[in-house]
């Protein structure tokens, strides 16, 4: 259950919870706040959706593992956004299982809504349809870019497009695992070592602990 502050937080950070009309009772008294610390799993691969989360504040990020255990970065979510993927789980044919897995990667603070719940407001509300249309339309032409420079695009260009966006463009340092690098661009670690070494190198980059500065873009 939402008491009101957290309702009225709810409405600030989505527009569509200020259009329920009658049917807010029903999201005032079946959805529930909850709060994950960061590096805390929300939902595992494979696992069968609850509810639809929707953050109020910090970052998610929505990952997919291969069977080899290799991470790959799909999107992230923060505050008024939600996971289309739980939404696409939930409004197809059956119970199917979240396709990748949720975990929070800063303090986080939620809104749980149920399935049933979720699935009539969608069914009955307007301004939840347009909201979800919209996320699904913004999220598929993140993960499209993606996929796009996955295929089409060397990793080691991919490599040097992270770098240059995450220090923009050798400002600042870049506080990063090579793991963690991996995760992002969807390869192995030891793919993005030998790239940074190379770097390295040509003097392109200098590596530290867990610190990667990027000299010459």
């Amino acid at each position: 259950m939402l008491d009101e502050k957290t309702m009225s937080e709810m409405k600030m950070a989505f527009p569509f919870a200020r259009e329920l009309g009658p049917s807010e009772d029903l999201l005032r008294n079946t959805a529930w706040l909850q709060q994950f610390e960061a590096g805390a799993v929300i939902m595992d691969q494979n696992q069968n959706c609850n509810g639809v989360v929707f953050v109020l504040s910090g970052t998610i990020k929505i990952s997919k593992t291969s069977d080899e255990g290799r991470e790959m970065t799909l999107y992230r979510i923060g505050r008024g956004e939600t996971c289309i993927l739980t939404v696409a789980c939930l409004l197809g044919t059956g119970d199917v299982p979240f396709p990748v897995s949720a975990c929070a990667e800063q303090d986080s603070t939620v809104i749980v809504i149920p399935v049933d719940t979720f699935r009539k407001l969608f069914f009955e509300s307007p301004s939840v349809q347009k909201y979800i249309f919209a996320s699904m339309s913004a999220k598929f032409y993140s993960v499209l870019g993606l996929l796009e420079s996955v295929t089409f695009k060397r990793t080691s260009d991919r490599l040097m497009d992270f770098l240059i966006t995450k220090t923009a463009g050798g400002t600042y340092p870049l506080y990063a695992t090579h793991e963690a690098i991996a995760s992002e661009l969807g390869t192995a670690r030891e793919v993005v070592s030998r790239l940074l070494k190379d770097m390295e190198g040509k003097g392109i980059v200098k590596l530290g602990r867990g610190k990667i500065q990027l000299l010459r873009p």
